[in-house]
């Protein structure tokens, strides 16, 4: 029984948005805390690092979120690859 890809439609529409759906989570501390930063070094007109800046602190989660991401990555394409070719295989 497929998962993921149970008509030939899914592929042009579940298979890129989840993609793109797991690369953003396993990003998005990196993406949150550089866009945070950026504004706050707009409005503040000093440079953000670590020391001065809570938005800097974000990315540092990129350590657990992207391994995660990765991981759930890997196990969507197989799972995907599988309804792919169980797909071509019936008709």
């Amino acid at each position: 029984m497929p998962l993921i890809v149970k008509r030939k439609k899914h592929l042009l529409t579940r298979v890129p948005f989840l993609t793109f759906l797991i690369v953003f989570i396993g990003l998005a501390p990196v993406i949150i805390g550089l866009i945070g930063a950026w504004i706050t070094e707009l409005n503040t007109g000093e440079p953000c690092h670590e020391g001065n800046c809570s938005w800097m602190v974000l990315p540092w989660l990129g350590m657990f979120t992207i391994p995660v991401g990765f991981l759930l990555f890997i196990v969507f394409f197989v799972i995907a690859l599988i309804d792919t070719i169980a797909l071509y295989n019936n008709n």
